[in-house]
């Protein structure tokens, strides 16, 4: 039954592919779906229980993703291609940009955490949909090492907006992904731009591919569209890691311990983004396959990971409800050098009594 799970990201995959082929208002089947899902996932209660699951059964269940985020992309290059209507745009947008970023991306995200080659290409493969394919650079070398400390420029400050967030990270992930293959390839005596071993290269190979690949569609108008919904799509991509690690604190240096991330175990998060959401173990081990995650109970437990999306949207109410949150962190979970560093960003944060 746990494999059978694993077929609703590629439910609202397919769901949304179909709705862009279709046109009209129902380009708006990708947002739709997502704010459904919202609802019983908020309602439920959280879901601690391990999957029982083989390995051979439940890679099979993550790598025949693969075919229904090829159709939802097929599928809006055939929407381009029709020189739709600005309305249409719009929603084709929105719903191709938060359906692959929240579900899509999970996806890649668990196979560029695999060691084959297989899986860290079509981990590369997804994220360039975003054309950001080195994001695995500061993903493993820069917040999993730093995670929840103030090194840590995914763990957003308690008090900031995610509209503050958004931009600061967009633009980290960019520049540190490119200096740190910059200085890997430096040490090889090779051009981070031209050496067919940069992941740079691979970059701007896999922009012009998809960029090309649309051109085909509709010319530069098909282009401007993929380049938007992967701006947008990145941007989602911020705002779920916002909603990940809000105001948690670390001493840098000091061991990643579960109490260092924030954990959404709802039913429909945890299949939705292929157990992202169980996130203190993926943090204190990353190399744990996502079938094999524990969902512990002993944790900061915070909601719906797609409600909690939401929220975001509207700091005041963000703010107030991650207050109570964070609070029981600082009493129940923080060590004593951790509670100093939460005191002082709540004065900071403008939140000290």
């Amino acid at each position: 039954m746990d494999y059978l799970k694993y077929l609703l990201p590629s439910a609202v995959l397919t769901l949304t592919g179909f709705g862009v082929l279709a046109g009209g208002l129902w380009v708006w089947t990708g947002l739709a779906l997502f704010a459904v899902m919202a609802i019983p996932d908020m309602l439920m209660d959280f879901d601690f229980s391990s999957r029982r699951m083989g390995a051979l059964g439940a890679l099979f269940m993550l790598f025949v993703q693969v075919i229904p985020l090829t159709f939802l992309w097929v599928a809006y290059w055939i929407f381009t291609s029709r020189h739709p209507e600005p309305l249409e745009i719009i929603g084709a947008i929105t719903s191709m940009a938060i359906i692959t970023a929240a579900v899509g991306l999970p996806i890649g995200h668990e196979m560029f955490h695999r060691s084959e080659p297989v899986s860290r290409i079509l981990g590369a493969v997804f994220t360039n949909l975003f054309l950001f394919n080195y994001i695995e650079l500061e993903h493993n070398k820069s917040h999993h090492v730093e995670t929840s400390s103030a090194l840590d420029v995914d763990t957003p400050h308690r008090g900031e907006s995610v509209y503050h967030f958004i931009p600061r990270l967009f633009v980290y992930v960019h520049t540190n992904g490119f200096a740190q293959e910059a200085r890997r390839m430096k040490g090889y005596g090779k051009s981070v731009w031209f050496s067919t071993k940069s992941r740079v290269f691979w970059q701007w190979v896999g922009a012009v591919a998809l960029l090309g690949v649309f051109y085909l569609a509709d010319g530069w108008r098909s282009v401007s569209i993929v380049l938007v919904t992967a701006l947008l799509g990145g941007t989602i991509v911020t705002i779920f890691s916002y909603v990940q690690h809000y105001g948690l604190h670390r001493v840098p240096g000091s061991p990643i311990e579960k109490r260092h991330a924030l954990n959404h175990t709802r039913p429909i998060s945890r299949v939705l983004t292929f157990e992202i959401v169980t996130h203190s173990q993926h943090h204190t081990d990353p190399t744990v396959p996502y079938w094999k995650l524990t969902a512990y109970q002993d944790v900061l437990l915070v909601g719906s990971a797609i409600g909690y999306f939401f929220l975001s949207l509207v700091p005041p109410l963000w703010h107030r409800a991650m207050r109570k949150h964070l609070a029981r962190w600082d009493n129940e979970f923080a060590s004593p050098a951790e509670k100093e560093l939460a005191k002082k960003a709540n004065i900071d944060a403008g939140w000290a009594a």
